[in-house]
């Protein structure tokens, strides 16, 4: 995994799921999201945020699983696992703390 990097083109606050949504774009199979617990949302969720606010987001695409994080008052880019990559981690084990709010995915979690 690589180190989080400042992601390019975020909004400044977390995203409503409606927004969330929207990311699936043309390239994108599905969009995950891990709803927000009362503890993470009182250490990373601004008062002026959606009424469901969207901090964690993975967009699937074809080829890879694409992650992002609001953390710290921004959104973080936390790189790009790509679906033939053999040596890194089942990303089945991440997703199971994760829905998908638009679009099908590849995966089998069943």
């Amino acid at each position: 995994m690589e180190q989080p990097k400042p992601a390019d083109g975020w909004p400044d606050g977390p995203l409503s799921e409606a927004e969330a949504a929207d990311r699936l774009g043309a390239d994108g199979l599905a969009v995950w999201v891990m709803d927000a617990d009362s503890a993470v949302r009182s250490a990373t969720v601004p008062a002026d945020a959606p009424e469901t606010p969207v901090v964690d987001i993975v967009i699937e695409t074809d080829d890879a699983f694409e992650m992002y994080s609001y953390s710290g008052g921004r959104w973080m880019d936390y790189g790009t696992q790509r679906k033939d990559d053999e040596d890194a981690p089942p990303m089945a084990g991440t997703l199971e703390s994760y829905r998908i709010l638009a679009g099908e995915s590849e995966l089998d979690l069943g």
